[in-house]
């Protein structure tokens, strides 16, 4: 018959592995893994979708979507170049890289021509000598952000994962030093087929760089996808949690934002300026508890002003608040039930996001992306504000799944036309493009 003290002991055990799955395991297997979740077919929503083929349409990771000029922007790395060259998923087979690298491809979208094609073009460079050590103004674009300056002037920050060099502009190991990341800050005119480059932004609070938000007068964000570039930390990132978020102002100067503190100045950033909407942030940040950042993918910046951040491996978006010492503050967290990649406003402030449903597929597409089609999710969150109960809602709403991936594959990004209704998506590694058509 076992002691008093072994009852004890076993019982502690018990009651520890049933926290630990409550708490822990069975988020992973239900959020992460997708155990159980039942994926629709593409057949059982009203669009109607197809895939845009082209050379320079591969892996095109990010978009950006110009709802004034009509025009669709496009990140596009090439698919053989992104599955060997891709710090998030230790890729460094520098060799392997597009001859010509990235291109930032531009698609008019409510004019389709004769070939389907919607008069693709490259917007080319200028002004930028590339990475030290390739002799040409290439470079190696992963997610992006662009903001409209005036009636004709649009402004690009891409995150350019160039290859590390040495002292005499050699390649070296990237594997062991990771990926010699910076911001590119870009400008051009509506209808001018080139960008000119502004300025580079090399910082080591942007170590592992996803994707940018753009705040105005220069400034923005940027997600670190891991906590580290390489070694075992940035392996474990995915079991006990990591990235960052950091903020940069114009003259290039970044910091990590994301912080446990709450300074008093939370609200003096221009969030709402209606006083009850402030009154439930003060009211959120008094009793919501920070969650630590869980692979943070493709972030945005809201019409609300506020950032959200989705996660990669348990599904929340994070929603956080700028203040005056440009350190983010967590008011608000939205849960999906599944991993997400980029979030996107569209044009009546609705956020689109594409989702991982079954991301043990996904590892394995992205891995052999031009055999193997990946299911795909497309949620919008809509957002609403009930100013006399002093409470804010968010209403994620399955728009677009893909069982198969027969159509949509590999989706990381999406974009709402609301004007059309259409639904662009771009994916990392994939060779193509999607766009759907409302019924």
């Amino acid at each position: 018959m076992p002691t008093a003290a072994t009852s004890i002991y076993y019982a502690l055990v018990v009651a520890w592995g049933a926290s630990f799955y409550q708490f822990y395991l069975r988020d992973v297997f239900t959020t992460t893994l997708g155990l159980g979740r039942v994926v629709q077919d593409i057949g059982e929503f009203p669009y109607d979708c197809r895939r845009i083929v082209h050379p320079r349409l591969e892996a095109c990771e990010d978009m950006w979507l110009d709802n004034e000029g009509r025009v669709l922007y496009a990140a596009c790395a090439g698919t053989e170049a992104r599955v060997n060259w891709c710090q998030a998923a230790d890729k460094f087979n520098v060799s392997a890289r597009r001859p010509g690298a990235s291109e930032l491809i531009a698609l008019d979208i409510d004019e389709p021509g004769v070939e389907g094609m919607y008069n693709l073009r490259s917007i080319r460079p200028m002004g930028y000598t590339g990475a030290q050590g390739d002799g040409d103004d290439s470079f190696d674009l992963l997610g992006f952000d662009a903001e409209v300056l005036d009636g004709d002037t649009i402004q690009f920050y891409f995150v350019n994962e160039r290859p590390p060099v040495g002292p005499f502009n050699n390649h070296i190991d990237a594997s062991v030093v990771g990926i010699n990341s910076t911001i590119d800050v870009f400008e051009m005119r509506r209808g001018e087929e080139v960008m000119r480059h502004l300025r580079t932004i090399l910082s080591r609070a942007v170590h592992d760089p996803n994707r940018v938000a753009a705040l105005g007068q220069g400034e923005f964000v940027v997600s670190n996808f891991h906590s580290a570039k390489t070694g075992w930390r940035k392996k474990l990132d995915f079991v006990i949690g990591g990235g960052s978020v950091a903020f940069c102002n114009v003259n290039g100067d970044c910091h990590t934002a994301v912080s446990g503190d709450e300074p008093d100045e939370i609200l003096s950033a221009n969030i709402d300026p209606q006083p009850l909407y402030k009154e439930y942030l003060n009211k959120a940040l008094s009793v919501l508890p920070k969650t630590k950042l869980k692979l943070p993918n493709g972030l945005t910046r809201g019409f609300d002003n506020l950032i959200y951040v989705p996660s990669s491996v348990d599904g929340q978006i994070r929603v956080y608040a700028i203040n005056s010492h440009s350190l983010l503050q967590q008011i608000d967290t939205v849960y999906t039930g599944m991993p997400l990649d980029n979030i996107s406003p569209d044009a009546r402030g609705d956020l689109y996001v594409a989702g991982f449903p079954d991301i043990r597929a996904t590892v394995k597409g992205m891995a052999d992306p031009t055999n193997l089609d990946v299911p795909s999710t497309i949620l919008r969150i809509r957002k609403t504000v009930d100013l006399e109960r002093k409470k804010v809602d968010y209403r994620v709403e399955k728009v677009l799944e893909d069982r198969e991936g027969k159509i949509v594959s590999g989706a990381t990004t999406v974009r709402h036309d609301v004007r059309t209704g259409r639904l662009w998506m771009g994916a990392a590694v994939h060779p193509y493009i999607m766009v759907c058509d409302p019924r």
